[in-house]
């Protein structure tokens, strides 16, 4: 069996364990980012994407941490992407986002969108040299102020904004946790109003019945296969796993 098969089958049992865990206690998630791509166009795993994303709504995310079982648990090792693990195989993992709420205002939305990727600029561990000396020179700042304060005061201070609107009637939701590029994209918190199982690898998992507001916003086009030279694990998770 190929090194990607052993992978998924891997990724797909732990997906089945928070899918277990959540129908248990009654909590919604969804498959995301790539995942929830491969169960729309393909019914499964894109055929070389070598992880797994699922989403939780920020308030059935703080109750999926209170019944996580004892032999699994959540890692922040990851910048700021916490991911499911079993205690018995920690290299394999799912990769968690979050949709928090954010404000009406477009201002405000701006602003709290900026700050988060600046902290994630000081989270990160170097310098972006492939985004134009503006891009050399902004992040050069902001990894020189995260060298001033500890990972958890800075992961801290991201929670803090990523859920100011926590409390708060808003029409309004971002994915939080998100890759800098994804971050700024508003989503209409209609798109979380139900959720359906769907065929993933043969095994019924959830999705948001939003998905194709989502996806079509972040990725496009996103039944259209990728250039070939575009079809390869990027994630580095392979090492992982044997043949």
């Amino acid at each position: 069996m190929a090194s990607i098969e052993v992978l998924h089958n891997k990724l797909l049992t732990l997906l089945i364990e928070i899918d277990t865990i959540c129908l248990k206690h009654h909590i919604k998630y969804s498959l995301f980012a790539g995942t929830v791509i491969g169960a729309i166009r393909h019914k499964g795993f894109i055929p070389w994407d070598d992880d797994a994303d699922i989403v939780f709504e920020r308030g059935e995310y703080d109750k999926f941490l209170k019944v996580i079982p004892a032999n699994f648990t959540i890692s922040s090792n990851n910048l700021w992407v916490t991911r499911f693990v079993s205690k018995d195989d920690e290299n394999i993992c799912i990769d968690i986002f979050v949709f928090d709420n954010i404000s009406n205002s477009k201002v405000l939305q701006k602003a709290q969108v900026f700050g988060l990727k600046a902290i994630q600029g000081t989270l990160k561990g170097q310098v972006t040299k492939d985004k134009g000396i503006f891009g050399f020179v902004f992040t050069s700042i902001l990894y020189v102020i995260g060298q001033l304060f500890s990972k958890n005061f800075k992961l801290k201070m991201y929670y803090k904004l990523a859920t100011l609107f926590k409390n708060k009637d808003t029409d309004y939701m971002f994915s939080s946790l998100d890759k800098f590029v994804y971050i700024g994209k508003i989503l209409p918190k209609t798109i979380l109003n139900t959720y359906s199982k769907v065929n993933f690898e043969g095994t019924p998992l959830m999705i948001l019945d939003g998905y194709d507001f989502y996806l079509k916003e972040f990725y496009g086009d996103y039944m259209k296969l990728p250039p070939v030279e575009d079809q390869k694990p990027e994630h580095g998770n392979l090492k992982y796993v044997s043949e």
